[in-house]
């Protein structure tokens, strides 16, 4: 039964979770019992990060543990499963993850003051040097395809159609994932889509 089922919340880059209450809302109101995770995502290294959630999901009993992340929080769960064996089963959600690099990210970090901004979420994370996806976790990844975002406002000449208005849409992509889609909406207001709430429910339900 899903009240038997955890999904964890994974937040972006300069974000706190507050943003993601939308869909852990929704995710409640399916039954799940739904945690949200925070880490520094400008002061602590994505691998650091990840220490963190391993940590997180230890204090956590329910044997179904799902991850539903946001941007740069996908790729602190592609280092979870890089470094840690997680007991529990369960699926993967990625939301506008630029699993593949961000060319905005590489963009702002070749700038002497821009690349301030971003800390230390380069460091094996948004620069293309994650962790390539290849552990036996059913998941699915969501994309944007329309909007305008900081990507648009800072680094306008990084951005390739399609994108969200932050990541580029062929930076999400992943050729092991399980399922994909494509939404038109920019890089946060997938965060209060119900077409990706349905998505999510859908994909975690099967």
């Amino acid at each position: 039964m899903k009240n038997k089922e955890a999904v964890i919340l994974i937040h972006g880059l300069w974000m706190k979770g507050p943003e993601l209450f939308y869909i852990r809302y929704k995710l409640w109101r399916q039954g799940y019992k739904v945690y949200q995770f925070h880490y520094s995502s400008l002061f602590k290294t994505v691998e650091e990060n990840a220490t963190k959630l391993y940590q997180f999901v230890s204090t956590i009993d329910e044997s179904v543990i799902h991850f539903v992340a946001h941007s740069l929080g996908g790729i602190v769960v592609s280092h979870l499963f890089q470094h840690y064996e997680i007991k529990q089963t369960g699926k993967v959600v990625m939301i506008a993850t630029p699993l593949n690099g961000s060319a905005v990210a590489a963009y702002l970090s070749q700038k002497k003051y821009l690349k301030y901004i971003l800390g230390k979420s380069i460091i094996k994370g948004l620069l293309g040097d994650a962790p390539n996806w290849s552990y036996k976790r059913e998941i699915c990844v969501v994309a944007g395809i329309k909007g305008i975002g900081i990507g648009y406002l800072l680094a306008n000449s990084a951005l390739q159609v399609p994108n969200d208005g932050t990541v580029n849409l062929h930076e999400t992509q992943l050729e092991r994932a399980n399922e994909s889609h494509e939404v038109p909406r920019s890089h946060f207001l997938l965060l209060v889509s119900n077409e990706v709430v349905k998505i999510i429910v859908k994909f975690l339900g099967k």
